[in-house]
């Protein structure tokens, strides 16, 4: 993975200021996701059983809406658990506007906060969704 090239900007007035931010790839730049969240399943590329709150034994599922990419650009699912990575998921994108999605079944030792994150090839977070698994009632 490439690393972004920094932009120097140098201001003169009254002094001398320098500045260094970060130059974003065309690909960052242009990639957005609308469109997010958990649910229980998905069906025609529709997130169905929208949910904040699952438990040990369901399916959880990461549908995300891509605009501004192109066939071949690609993105992440990062799946966290109390701000823990358990799962990282690779995605290549189809086209301009393109809607993909992973899942995780919550076995036990789920129990606890969830985050999802879709992120780009670079590692910037362009979308994040959370939710909580509760455990598996007796």
């Amino acid at each position: 993975m490439k690393k972004p090239a920094v932009v120097v900007v140098t201001v003169a007035a009254m002094g001398f200021l320098v500045l260094a931010v970060p130059a974003f790839t065309q690909e960052q730049a242009k990639l957005a996701i609308p469109e997010s969240g958990v649910g229980s399943g998905v069906e025609q590329r529709t997130l169905v059983g929208v949910s904040d709150s699952f438990r040990v034994g369901d399916q959880v599922w990461f549908l995300t809406r891509v605009t501004g990419g192109s066939d071949g650009d690609r993105i992440r699912h990062v799946w966290l658990q109390d701000g823990e990575e358990k799962l990282s998921v690779g995605l290549t994108l189809g086209g301009s506007h393109w809607r993909t999605w992973t899942r995780k079944t919550m076995h036990p030792g789920s129990a606890g906060t969830w985050t999802v994150e879709a992120r780009d090839a670079a590692g910037n977070v362009l979308a994040t969704t959370g939710f909580v698994c509760a455990a598996q009632e007796d």
